[in-house]
């Protein structure tokens, strides 16, 4: 679970540091705020396809 928890805090930390909103982000990602929402506290984990968009959308390593 922590690494699970690590995912949904570091979406959040990226968007934050990129001063996006979550309706900023969850449109730019093709999801709603609220889906979005659900993975930043943890409700919801991202599958791998939104997950390669998440990376590609901060320019990160799926591993970061």
């Amino acid at each position: 679970m922590a690494k699970q928890a690590t995912i949904q805090n570091n979406i959040q930390k990226y968007r934050e540091y990129h001063d996006l909103n979550q309706e900023e982000l969850a449109e730019q990602l093709g999801i709603t705020r609220e889906y979005l929402s659900k993975l930043e506290n943890q409700k919801f984990s991202p599958g791998p396809d939104l997950m390669a968009r998440i990376c590609r959308r901060f320019e990160v390593e799926l591993g970061e």
